[in-house]
This record gives C-alpha cells, sequence and structure tokens, in this order.
C-alpha cells in the first residue's frame, strides 16, 4: 500500500478523479470527517490533503463539507480541526462538545456567501426535527462555551494532548499487538493486530477490543472501542480524556490502558 509522503496524497487526487468520472455537473458536495472519530479511531490526515481537497473542490465548484461532530469544540486542541490544516470548510457540522454532553444538541455553521444564496433564492430553509430549535439545548450549549473561553480550556488541551501522546506511544509503542499510536490533543486512537509484522489483524470471531474493553472498565476507565479498520476485522480504541483531567491522571489512564492490555493478551 501506499504510505505519506511517498503517496504523493493519492488518496485527495481520488476526489477529483471520482468527480472527473461521476461529472463534475453531477457532485455538490465532498463530506469528510476532519480527524476521524469512531470509523478508524482518531487518524489525522495527512500534511498538504485538505489544503489538495479545497483546491479540487474549488475547482469544480464542490462544497466542501467538514464533520466536526466529534472532533470539533476543542477535542484536538483548537476551537475547530480543521484550523490546523489551514482549511475553511463551506459548512461545517456540530455537535457532541457543544453542549459538554450535558445535552443533545447539534449545529450547522455556513460560510456568509452561501447563506446569502439561500436568503436570495427561496429565502427559507426548510429543516427541522421533533428535537430541533430546542430552548433548553440552546442554553446549555451558550453555557458550555462560555465556560470554555472563561477556563481557557481549549488552550488547557493543546498543551497537554502532547503527553498524552507521548506517554501512550512511551508505554504501548513496544507491545506486540500495538500497531499503531496516532491522534492530536485529547483525540487519540491505538490500532492492535494479532500479528505485529505482518499487521494481520484480529480476527473478528476473537473479540479483542470487547475484552480489551472489559478489562480496561474493571479498572475504572472507559474507552471507545471499535472495529472494521480491516473491513470485518479490525480492532483499536478511542481515547478522549475530559478536558479538566489532571496530568497525574494522564498516568493513571495509560498505566491502565497498558494493564488490560497485557491482560487481554495473555488469554
Amino acid at each position: 500500500g501506499l504510505a505519506y509522503p511517498g503517496c504523493n496524497l493519492r488518496c485527495a487526487l481520488a476526489l477529483e478523479e471520482t468527480i472527473q468520472n461521476l461529472g463534475p455537473d453531477t457532485v455538490s458536495a465532498f463530506l469528510a470527517e476532519t480527524v476521524s472519530g469512531a470509523t478508524i479511531a482518531a487518524v489525522p490526515p495527512p500534511r498538504g490533503y485538505f489544503k489538495l481537497v479545497r483546491e479540487i473542490c474549488d475547482r469544480y465548484h464542490v462544497l466542501l463539507i467538514l464533520d466536526e461532530v466529534l472532533c470539533g469544540f476543542g477535542r484536538t486542541g483548537r476551537w475547530f480541526a480543521c484550523e490546523h490544516f489551514d482549511v475553511t470548510p463551506d459548512i461545517v457540522t456540530m455537535g457532541k462538545g457543544l453542549a459538554g454532553g450535558s445535552i443533545a444538541l447539534s449545529a450547522v455553521g455556513v460560510l456568509g456567501r452561501h447563506f446569502e444564496a439561500i436568503r436570495r433564492g427561496s429565502g427559507t430553509f426548510v429543516h427541522g426535527g421533533t428535537f430541533s430549535h430546542h430552548s433548553v439545548a440552546a442554553a446549555a450549549g451558550l453555557a458550555v462555551i462560555r465556560i470554555m473561553e472563561r477556563e481557557n480550556l481549549v488552550a488547557r488541551v493543546a498543551s497537554m494532548g502532547p503527553a498524552l501522546g507521548g506517554r501512550l506511544r512511551e508505554r504501548l509503542a513496544g507491545h506486540r499487538h500495538v500497531a499503531d499510536i496516532r491522534g492530536i490533543g485529547f483525540l487519540w486512537g491505538v490500532e492492535f493486530v494479532k500479528e505485529k509484522s505482518s499487521l494481520t489483524p484480529f480476527p473478528r470471531n476473537e473479540k479483542f477490543v470487547e475484552r480489551l474493553w472489559q478489562n480496561l472498565f474493571q479498572r475504572g476507565f472507559v474507552v471507545y472501542p471499535t472495529t472494521g479498520l480491516a473491513g470485518v476485522d479490525g480492532d483499536a480504541v478511542v481515547i478522549g480524556p475530559p478536558y479538566i483531567i489532571q496530568d497525574n491522571e494522564l498516568d493513571a489512564v495509560v498505566d491502565a490502558l497498558a494493564e488490560a492490555l497485557d491482560e487481554t493478551s495473555a488469554v
């Protein structure tokens, strides 16, 4: 397979090929998660990826929509993950951290020129659901933003994120079942394989990550388990600590994960 930087951003160029194959007039938007969340466990894009994607979208008049439901609102050490990659989307989706986990709340942001296009056109954006426009949820979101600003929590994530990544790599990188450790800010992923030299994943029926999760839960910690990184097979966990975590608690998280991994691997 291809690997960065020798790949010459083949993944981004695939977008242009797809647009050309489908016909530019048939493609309205390209939707991407700025930093992957649950699907492939916290993989940041390679440098230059979104710059090239933005250029391709502009070339073919395709809207760039970035999903920041999980990686937005400080999770990566910036208010929005796209700030790390110097890209401005046409549309951004938001949720989860927007209300600090206190209530269901999501939102969509658009560039002014797209808002104006709707205003000058139909003048109406028909969209809604049973629990849309909930006043209590909106108040909760506003309160969360004010607290994050007051406590300087985004900067705190930016300063402590490298320590979390460094400790994960120091403690786990040499483990025979750890294939990769990646992430940014307080969004990290650890991917597991059965055979490290060949990167052979655990068969799905072994339920490796489920057993790891249970062993870690018994130690008082919860991570996000995910599967299917290699088709049906492939296991990983996503680690996303709270923004107020203390430095010594980072060590506790990593220690517990290492112990749970050893216990799971021994079976």
